[in-house]
């Protein structure tokens, strides 16, 4: 299943882990955005350790796509493709 995973997080150090921890599970899409393709347990031990890294004003966010096959990408994607469909 895929999820979008967003984050506002104001410490630095904090959003410099929760962002190298996110790396490890997805691609970014943008600065404080992920894709992560992961089973529900997957998504439910990432809640986990960053639950255990964030402060109580942080803000974290998971959203489920669901069955949505194609993603559309438009401007500078990954690997400098401008228009991208996976």
């Amino acid at each position: 299943m895929r999820f979008i995973v967003c984050y506002d997080i104001s410490d630095n150090r904090t959003r410099n882990k929760v962002s190298k921890l996110l790396k490890s599970y997805g691609i970014r899409t943008q600065l404080s955005v992920f894709e992560v393709e992961a089973d529900i347990n997957t998504v439910m031990s990432l809640l986990q350790d960053v639950e255990q890294m964030i402060d109580i004003v942080d803000k974290f966010f998971v959203y489920p796509v669901g069955d949505v096959k194609a993603v559309i990408r438009l401007g500078k994607a990954q690997k400098g493709n401008i228009f991208n469909i996976v």
